[in-house]
């Protein structure tokens, strides 16, 4: 059973699998709520994630499960594809969110997390683009959207605990987790900080808790 999760059918299977899981849930929860400013961020939100399971299986698969993948195969193309989605999906997400928390009263954190993760998005599109070309990063890029990344998810946390748009441990979680990790990325892993999935976490945490307290 192992063997068959991390072969390349098994793991796209899977990601296959929450995918549908998660768009019936959405579908679900749109057709009791409606559809309003809330739902969607937190549909895109949530799908950021879903998304990125794709990406982050395929890495998986070339990079630890020994799957055969050719140095000019589509592979690669659709493992940073869906990367690249994944943080498009997420400004999406963020932006709707920004706006919700404004009308709630946050007139500063949200709107320097939103630049902040704008300007983040705009730096690793172009650093997985180049990437894709030269097989190589530039690492100051990398760095730069790490740091971004998490500082500006922290301050949407700051600014879900000031408005209360959902319960305050998710605001704690999102700020603690992404401060956690900005501290122990360059200590555990000082010359590769970068794990996109520790980007997608907190955003699918926040979608969750907008569906379900909608």
């Amino acid at each position: 059973m192992r063997t068959w999760f991390t072969s390349r059918n098994g793991a796209i299977t899977l990601a296959v699998l929450i995918a549908v899981g998660a768009g019936l849930a959405i579908l679900g929860a749109i057709a009791t709520q409606g559809l309003s400013a809330r739902t969607v961020a937190a549909s895109l939100l949530i799908l950021s994630f879903v998304v990125f399971c794709f990406g982050g299986f395929l890495y998986a698969g070339r990079a630890f499960w020994k799957w055969q993948v050719e140095e000019a195969s589509s592979h690669w193309i659709w493992e940073r594809g869906f990367i690249i989605a994944a943080v498009l999906a997420t400004v999406l997400g963020l932006a709707l969110l920004e706006d919700l928390l404004r009308d709630g009263g946050d007139l500063v954190f949200a709107r320097i997390g939103m630049v902040a993760y704008l300007f983040g998005a705009v730096i690793v599109v172009v650093a997985e683009t180049a990437y894709l070309g030269k097989r190589e990063w530039v690492y100051a890029q990398i760095v730069v959207y790490v740091v971004l990344a998490f500082l500006a998810q922290a301050a949407f946390g700051a600014a879900l605990l000031e408005t209360g748009l959902v319960a305050g441990w998710v605001g704690w979680v999102t700020v603690i987790w992404n401060l956690a990790w900005l501290v122990a990325m360059p200590i555990i892993r000082p010359r590769d900080i970068y794990f996109p999935v520790l980007h997608h976490v907190a955003p699918l945490i926040i979608g969750i808790a907008l569906l379900i307290q909608g």
